[in-house]
């Protein structure tokens, strides 16, 4: 089923309300104020149903100049409009800003209805529509169809209502291609029910009992029911004007311009890239760090436009500029937005969201605006690589990219494997892919962090694992061993005996560190299974003051072999340790202590200190009656 909404267009008392009644029946203006003034103030809403059970949404928009702000959030979601000009006034004020609103927001379907044909004589109604027919000349409503009516005498509502039919009819319908979003146009509450809002749907579908996010303040909302067009569903699409009831939350936290959407779908941001446009017929330009009011969706901000090619953007023209808001929304790529002149008040231009979530930009920077040709114009590679390369240090996955740059999720595993091939991206992990140029970062981080190292400590095979991932300041700790592991495979560094090094670096002796080196290991070779305490051996060469570095670095080769805190063996005694406990176990399956003290002919302590050691490195297993051989070394 396809689904749509016809907007009205016009200066104020132009009879937008009245034609909405013929045609459907209902009343628009709800408001006291409303009847009392005979205008609009507020969004009106409606429906009228087509020849097949086609249903479309109407949005009745007030007229008057104080009160566009109103309009402008009536006019998301639009899919085709009725542009009215009374036949008695002919073109107005309104007529014309709506019309440069509808343009900039980019609808792209309406039809011009010329109003109260029954106040004004032929001639009269053919002079307006030759003014109309020159007024859109160039617009969207350029080629569209002129229809003559007159509510009061019931003349021309037939044939608007084909029109408006017929037009529906070519309406590309709605594609559920994101996660659902409904931007807030109307807050109230009814009783036996709570907080309701109200929006046209956008995005995706939306189901009753649903989970949701009410942006830009990330307040949970469940949706307990709702409606479309007065009438309970499951469900609501794309293009539906819909009804949610949000009974967990009061009014007060709502307002106009909030968003409903999926749970962590939208990003609050208080800076967009944009296209910007000034309107051709303008007579005023936009300066750098103009204030201005933003309008987009149903929301109206405060905001600068900062251009960043230029100091004034004059009318007629476009350019790359980012929005600096003065509170938080949410936009999404691609959304179009309107900007007025801060005081008084005019619709000056507007454009298109290139990226909702920028960083702060330099202007006049040939990279800066190089990306923004990429988020308007760039292929799907180029705008994947600019996702990953702008959010450096962030570790965002694929599905998170896509969510704050707006991208298409489809296939955009096979394209990040694609660049991954090109070695412009580097994958770490099944979701989730860094910058070739950030990971040469890591890489250059971790080179200077082991030059550093290795030029304090030339004795030492390399730096403790704790500590290199503490140098390394990478944000998400958990992916620290995944890009060191990254940096092993591309040959940068190496891992041995739990110590990091480069992949090149070796302890070089000199020749009195080798002297020392030899002597340390002549006296283990001569202890044997004796060891001396090493605390007290290393105390007999304290004047030596290279004597412990020498010392720890055969340590750190393995060569001597550290069992506990006390003592030392030199490697081949350690493995001939090893031998006589395998010897002892094919004769005896389990060696009580004694034994194997006994059987070693050394002290207690060293033959209790080598089987904790052999324990701890699993070569043997503590049972109640001594030690075990672990069934992969019998």
């Amino acid at each position: 089923m396809k689904y749509g909404i016809i907007g009205t267009a016009g200066h104020v008392d132009h009879g937008k309300t009245c034609l909405i009644r013929a045609l459907t029946g209902i009343d628009t203006d709800r408001l006291k104020e409303e009847k009392k003034r005979g205008i609009t103030i507020e969004l009106g809403f409606a429906w009228m149903d087509f020849p097949k059970g086609e249903r479309v949404g109407i949005v009745d928009v007030p007229g008057h100049e104080k009160f566009v702000k109103n309009m402008l959030a009536g006019v998301a979601g639009m899919d085709m409009v009725m542009l009215m000009v009374a036949a008695d006034e002919g073109i107005m004020p309104q007529t014309v800003e709506h019309l440069d609103i509808l343009s900039v927001l980019g609808v792209r379907r309406g039809v011009i209805v010329i109003t109260k044909t029954d106040a004004a004589d032929p001639e009269l109604i053919e002079l307006v529509e030759e003014d109309v027919r020159e007024l859109v000349r160039g617009t969207f409503l350029e080629d569209a169809p002129v229809v003559p009516v007159s509510v009061y005498r019931n003349q021309g509502i037939d044939r608007l209502r084909d029109t408006l039919y017929q037009m529906y009819r070519e309406i590309p319908e709605h594609k559920e291609t994101c996660a659902f979003r409904l931007p807030v146009d109307r807050v109230f509450t009814m009783k036996g029910f709570g907080t309701v809002v109200t929006g046209t749907l956008s995005g995706g579908k939306i189901k009753k009992e649903q989970e949701a996010c009410l942006y830009p303040g990330n307040i949970s909302v469940k949706i307990r029911s709702i409606q479309v067009h007065e009438i309970n569903v499951e469900e609501a699409h794309p293009g539906q004007r819909v009804a949610l009831n949000l009974p967990d939350r009061k009014k007060q936290e709502i307002r106009r311009g909030d968003v409903v959407a999926l749970k962590n779908s939208m990003y609050p941001t208080m800076m967009a890239d944009v296209s910007l446009t000034v309107l051709k017929h303008t007579e005023r330009s936009v300066k750098n760090g103009s204030r201005v009011h933003v309008y987009h969706g149903t929301e109206e901000l405060l905001g600068k436009v900062i251009l960043l090619d230029r100091d004034v953007l004059k009318a007629g023209e476009t350019c790359y500029a980012q929005l600096r808001l003065e509170k938080e929304t949410v936009m999404e790529k691609g959304e179009r937005f309107v900007i007025r002149f801060y005081s008084p008040a005019e619709t000056i231009g507007g454009g298109i969201v290139l990226d909702g979530c920028p960083r702060k930009h330099k202007r006049n920077d040939i990279k800066v605006l190089e990306t923004c040709r990429i988020k308007e114009n760039g292929s799907r590679e180029e705008m994947l690589e600019l996702s990953v390369l702008e959010h450096w240090g962030n570790f965002f996955s694929l599905e998170e990219l896509a969510g704050r740059s707006s991208l298409d999720k489809s296939g955009l595993k096979s394209i990040a494997e694609k660049l991954s091939e090109k070695k412009i991206l580097v994958r770490l992990n099944e979701d989730l892919y860094i910058h070739r140029k950030e990971m040469d970062f890591y890489r250059k981080r971790a080179e200077t962090v082991l030059d550093g190292f290795h030029k304090e400590n030339p004795l030492k095979e390399g730096m403790g694992i704790e500590e290199m991932r503490s140098r390394m300041k990478i944000s998400e700790g958990k992916l620290v061993d995944t890009i060191l592991a990254v940096l092993k495979d591309e040959k940068v560094i190496k891992e041995e005996h739990g110590l990091i090094s480069k992949k090149g670096f070796r302890v070089v002796l000199k020749e009195d560190e080798d002297a020392m080196a030899k002597e340390i290991l002549a006296h283990y070779l001569n202890q044997g299974f004796a060891p001396v305490a090493t605390e007290v051996y290393l105390k007999e060469h304290q004047e030596q003051k290279k004597f412990p570095a020498v010392f720890k670095s055969l340590l750190n080769k393995k060569i001597l072999i550290r069992l506990d805190g006390q003592y030392c063996v030199h490697h081949d005694y350690y493995e001939k340790a090893r031998s006589a406990f395998r010897e002892m176990a094919e004769k005896k399956p389990e060696i009580a202590l004694g034994e194997y003290r006994d059987y070693l002919g050394c002290s207690r302590k060293v033959a209790m200190a080598l089987l904790e050691h052999f324990d701890k490195n699993g070569f043997t297993r503590k049972t109640e009656g001594g030690r075990i051989l672990k069934s992969s070394d019998k």
